[in-house]
């Protein structure tokens, strides 16, 4: 372990070419000398409107060795040794004696998930590097919320004619790589193909789910999913909890075949129910990001192996209720979340000093703890480790069982 070397690199530079340079410099300085086995990186989505991201990448590789295995993308916020971001870029170099990376890459995640997890697997095993591997990182194209003809871009469609309408056209959608991520559907396809554990985020923007962006080498992507194989003798632990406390309210649901569509709650139309359930009021959430907002808050989940899993609700289609991922049973709860449980859940998991910390947490924890985000910084100090953590817009989490869960509201590290 002591040969382990991190370096964490930061830039909050505007122009993103001056970024990339900084980045990669101030993530290689903390190497001594040596050159990373790969590089993680990782940015807010502003650098599209100074110098795009090409740009933010030449930068990186006008300071990177050549050949280094790089994946990233774009993601809400990060936190990490210099302090806790919602806009820059950030990265992570590693060298490890016998540390060997391979990367792959599988795209049109939305149009056909199963296509990009074979397109991904295959091209990482046709690297010999692909023996010995200890862990897998993922990176995931987020979702992207369209303008509807006639309609615009929202989240709330009012009649039930329109609503059938638009249920119609969803898989539609996915043909132009719009709508959800399927982050799910990729981790339960990955799952049949790794035999080792893995930690993902899912990439996004700054809350908008308009746009997100991967990178791969030298490449801006989109619509992709990153796969990086690590071969070493390292062996990282992995810790996740969840947040969210169980309200009491337990709900049975009836579903169409894509269990994505809620049509009935407890026997009753789908729409009035849930806002019966949630106290809300339609108007309060006809705008988009006051929907996301406030169903981050309050989301339906049912245990899996010992782990919540959330369903965030995607949009309002008349009477019916269409949920972001494929709900796993009918019987469903209420769960909420606070600040003090978010905080409570992770001291419990940064219980000691470690070397190097990579970790994956919601983008909701950033607008529910504001400035009390120090505070986990505070906890993640005291390991006394080099540490990088995204704030995205989806985890997953594959451990030694080989169980796929594809999570909300949710914290995962891996630990050296």
């Amino acid at each position: 372990m002591s040969e382990l070397k991190a370096g964490v690199g930061l830039s909050r530079k505007w122009d993103a070419r001056e970024a990339g340079r900084e980045v990669a410099e101030t993530a290689l300085e903390k190497l001594d000398g040596e050159k990373p086995k790969f590089f993680l990186l990782f940015s807010t989505i502003h650098y599209e409107n100074y110098g795009g991201f090409q740009e933010l990448l030449n930068g990186v590789w006008e300071v990177l060795p050549d050949g280094t295995p790089l994946i990233g993308g774009t993601v809400a916020g990060f936190m990490n040794n210099y302090g806790c971001f919602t806009r820059g870029v950030t990265g992570l170099a590693i060298h490890y004696p016998d540390m060997v990376v391979s990367t792959g890459i599988g795209r049109n995640t939305k149009r056909n998930p199963q296509k990009a997890v074979k397109e991904c697997i295959d091209m990482l095993k046709s690297q010999k590097s692909l023996e010995n591997v200890e862990f897998y990182i993922e990176i995931v194209s987020g979702p992207i919320i369209p303008s509807f003809p006639g309609v615009g871009r929202q989240t709330v469609i009012k009649t039930k004619t329109m609503g059938r309408v638009m249920e119609k056209a969803l898989p539609t959608l996915w043909k132009s790589n719009m709508g959800t991520d399927r982050a799910d559907e990729i981790l339960e396809h990955i799952s049949t193909q790794i035999d080792k554990p893995l930690i993902g985020v899912v990439s996004m923007d700054d809350g908008k789910l308009m746009k997100n962006y991967q990178f791969f080498g030298k490449e801006v992507m989109k619509n992709t999913l990153l796969l990086a194989g690590v071969s070493t003798q390292l062996k990282p632990e992995f810790l996740s909890t969840s947040a969210l406390v169980p309200r009491g309210i337990k709900v049975n649901v009836s579903t169409k075949k894509d269990r994505r569509t809620v049509t009935r709650i407890n026997g009753k139309e789908a729409t009035q129910e849930l806002y019966r359930l949630l106290g809300w009021d339609e108007k309060s959430v006809r705008e988009v990001e006051k929907f996301y907002t406030q169903a981050f808050y309050y989301p339906f989940g049912s245990l899996k192996e010992g782990k919540i899993h959330a369903y965030m609700l995607g949009l309002i289609l008349g009477s019916h209720v269409y949920f972001a991922n494929r709900l796993e049973s009918n019987e469903l709860e209420l769960y909420s979340l606070t600040a003090d449980r978010i905080l409570s859940e992770i001291q419990k998991i940064f219980s000691k000093e470690a070397k190097l910390v990579y970790g994956v947490m919601c983008e909701t924890y950033i607008e529910t703890l504001g400035n009390r985000i120090y505070e986990i910084k505070n906890m993640v100090d005291e390991t006394h480790s080099d540490y990088l953590i995204l704030f995205g817009g989806g985890e997953s989490l594959i451990l030694e069982d080989g169980i796929p869960h594809h999570l909300y509201e949710s914290v995962n590290l891996m630990s050296f």
